[in-house]
């Protein structure tokens, strides 16, 4: 029977990938593992699961105490993502370590982490891994405030109503950035983050009423607690992508995923929760760089070296993929570097024509290369918060001119031209002068009398 009810459950939450054929919308794989403490929590969670399979993803919902449960075999993916609802779990599958979820991203894999009050030592050392620093065991968010209110008097402060960071624009829809946008519901365990972190961004904090405490009985009561954590520093979700464009979630609520908080009318923990999937799977905002070319600007070849001084093009192609395509990138900050150890150039491109216009944004610049031989690397590196990374580098060689390339006179040196000329003509008078003129006759005369 416990079988028959593990496929039951298993079959409900894959329901969607087999009403029919349907492509995954994931630029990186449409294989997902869920790990839940057992696989008939996975109702829990039916909508959450429901909406990853009717946009084309193959689950693989198992428990989390499963030991068959691997993310890499013999250093190979067999998911291409992760979704881990079991915060509570002290072993996840084949004894994953913080190693083995670190290496899957390092690997180019993506991750939802969802934590909870009581939140395991293994979740803990791999957010910590990250620059997510959970509050302590039995911590809580509360806000006396900002919650949800019931018709009676039993509202819940730890069921907290957060807005979504404006900030993270690239990341959520555009009616999290309306002034009026509808409370995402959170009741869960706090995290600190690092503001100074570039690869961070925190979508969903505490307001000023906001503050993580022990979770007491009754946390309606206005008590005196611990507070531990306060105001906007309160993490509730905050988001992670790698250097190698692996992305990661991490929240502090495993409710904020569950149907009961997702089905609410008064909230928009769906519409904030398929955001978030779709950032973290690599549905949004995934940069691409389709081609890259520089030549010469006299010849429009690309020559085996460049020589100092040149006059260059640099183009490059760019494309950003969401709503289930590819379509062009426009941005004012695109910059070039020239890099010999230093930046020797740093231009901003500018925008032009592109082949395709539909997918692809061409970016160019025209470029006089160094008065500087040596062995230069042409980058574009672009990051901004929320975005994949692009960062595309040639390596080129700036090679110094011919003996018989340099100009006969250079502009520079016409002072010491002139000098020089004015130096020998003026030379040739002195001498002239000196040898044609005629003696004083005071002194002819004074040399006859001596005679």
């Amino acid at each position: 029977m416990r079988f028959l009810a593990t496929v039951a459950v298993a079959s409900l939450a894959l329901s969607g990938a087999w009403l029919g054929v349907v492509e995954a919308k994931s630029v990186s794989g449409d294989r997902v593992l869920v790990l839940v403490p057992k696989v008939e929590a996975a109702k829990l969670y039916s909508q959450f699961l429901d909406s990853l399979t009717s946009r084309g993803f193959d689950l693989s919902v198992r428990a989390a105490t499963n030991t068959s449960v691997a993310l890499q075999v013999d250093g190979v993916r067999i998911y291409d993502h992760a979704v881990v609802l079991s915060p509570e779990s002290k072993k996840l599958g084949a004894n994953l370590s913080v190693r083995d979820f670190a290496s899957f991203v390092d690997d180019g894999g993506n991750l939802i982490v969802a934590a909870s009050s009581e939140l395991s030592e293994l979740g803990r050392k791999f957010a910590a891994r990250f620059g997510v620093e959970y509050e302590k065991r039995g911590t809580a968010v509360i806000d006396h405030v900002a919650h949800l209110r019931a018709v009676n008097d039993t509202s819940d402060h730890t069921l907290v109503a957060a807005i979504p960071s404006k900030a993270a624009s690239p990341v959520l829809s555009e009616q999290f950035a309306l002034a009026q946008s509808s409370p995402v519901y959170f009741k869960g365990i706090a995290h600190k983050y690092e503001l100074s972190n570039p690869m961070l961004i925190p979508v969903l904090t505490g307001s000023r009423t906001t503050y993580s405490a022990a979770a007491a009985s009754d946390a309606n009561e206005s008590a005196s607690p611990s507070i531990s954590l306060s105001g906007k520093p309160v993490g509730l979700v905050s988001l992670f992508q790698a250097r190698n464009n692996a992305r990661v979630a991490f929240s502090g609520s495993t409710a904020l995923f569950s149907d009961a908080l997702l089905s609410h009318a008064a909230g928009a923990n769906k519409q904030f929760t398929t955001d978030i999937s779709q950032w973290v799977l690599q549905e949004k905002a995934v940069l691409r760089e389709t081609a890259h070319r520089h030549y010469l600007a006299s010849t429009g070849q690309r020559p085996e070296h460049y020589r100092i001084s040149n006059e260059i093009v640099y183009e490059i192609d760019l494309s950003v993929y969401h709503d289930d395509a590819w379509h062009p990138y426009n941005a004012k900050d695109v910059q070039f570097e020239a890099i010999m150890l230093d930046p020797y150039i740093r231009t901003t491109l500018n925008s032009s024509e592109s082949a395709d216009p539909k997918t692809t944004a061409t970016y160019h610049g025209d470029i006089k290369l160094p008065d500087r031989y040596g062995t230069f690397t042409f980058r574009v590196n672009y990051k901004r918060p929320g975005f994949s990374n692009v960062d595309v580098k040639d390596t080129v060689g700036i090679w110094p001119l011919r003996h018989d390339e340099y100009p006969r006179f250079l502009s520079a040196a016409y002072p010491y031209y002139t000098g020089s000329l004015v130096m020998a003509v003026g030379f040739l008078a002195l001498c002239a002068v000196w040898m044609w003129s005629a003696e004083p006759k005071t002194k002819r005369a004074a040399k006859h009398k001596s005679n």
